[in-house]
């Protein structure tokens, strides 16, 4: 399933969400489009930090569309 997400994201060069595990055992959210693919990992645009990120697919707990924020309508 994550396979099609990042090949979505590098494709059309789209955002996806991330929820990602580090090697300190801390949680982080990153927004990132995906370059490149390996057997290892995913190397990426971090949307946040404006550079390159690499990640290792081991630690990516979640990876999905980014969610489209909606504004309040009024009536």
């Amino acid at each position: 399933m994550m396979n099609c997400l990042f090949k979505y994201s590098m494709e059309n060069k789209l955002p996806i969400d991330l929820i990602y595990i580090n090697d300190a055992g801390e949680v982080t959210y990153r927004t990132v489009i995906i370059r490149k693919i390996t057997m290892e990992g995913i190397l990426t645009f971090d949307i946040g930090k404006q550079q390159p990120r690499s990640f290792k697919r081991a630690n990516i707990l979640s990876a999905a569309k980014q969610r489209r924020k909606r504004g309040v309508s009024y009536a």
